[in-house]
């Protein structure tokens, strides 16, 4: 039996917290609230204020083939999809709309597959995050910062030894998915992380 679903989702918040509101700066004399110190400096707060709309659409699909003949029936699969649309103030003087609002990520999606037989268990699961931005600068648009699509791929393999006994072999990032951002546009590059793939080896007992 499988599961096929999608969803449609609409938010709309208000008092969306802002961070970084200038209060103004440090005054000078012994009484400016940091015994003299800091005279000058910019004061920065966080607070309530602005509105924003978040809406978009989640589809979601599992799948046991148990009906399938011989080794194939312990194949089972899943997978979902998000989709993610912002728009608002969010505390500023400016409107801004997807690509400009950090902390949302317009696609991720995920696919999963597993399959046992008997005492051997093998899984594989695959991750996909799509370009967003992590760091908008009110100055311009050329100074946003942004994070490149990703797509890791992880595996595993168990076997159950004994009924109290299990041996697992995993392998996370496979191909090695660098993570990368830039700055404005894609040939500006801001920096590149080569995380290296791991492999993990482990006994499970149950005693």
């Amino acid at each position: 039996m499988g599961v096929l679903s999608a969803g449609w989702f609409h938010k709309s918040i208000r008092d969306y917290i802002v961070r970084g509101i200038t209060l103004g700066t440090v005054g000078a004399g012994a009484a400016n609230g940091f015994n003299g110190e800091y005279q000058g400096f910019t004061l920065l707060t966080s607070a309530n204020a602005g509105t924003a709309v978040i809406q978009g659409w989640e589809f979601t699909y599992q799948q046991q083939f148990t009906f399938l003949p011989g080794l194939l029936k312990g194949l089972g699969v899943s997978a979902n999809y998000t989709l993610i649309q912002t728009a608002g103030d969010f505390g500023g003087a400016i409107a801004r709309r997807t690509d400009e609002v950090p902390g949302f990520i317009p696609r991720v999606g995920n696919v999963g597959l597993t399959w046992r037989h008997r005492a051997v268990s093998a899984r594989l699961a695959v991750n996909h995050v799509g370009r967003h931005i992590t760091n908008f600068t009110a100055t311009g648009s050329g100074r946003n910062l942004y994070r490149f699509s990703r797509t890791i791929t992880n595996v595993g393999l168990g076997y159950h030894f004994r009924p109290w006994l299990n041996l697992t072999l995993d392998v996370a990032n496979l191909f090695n998915e660098p993570e990368a951002s830039y700055r404005g546009i894609p040939d500006q590059m801001q920096s590149t992380n080569i995380p290296g793939t791991t492999i993990t080896m482990g006994v499970n007992g149950r005693f």
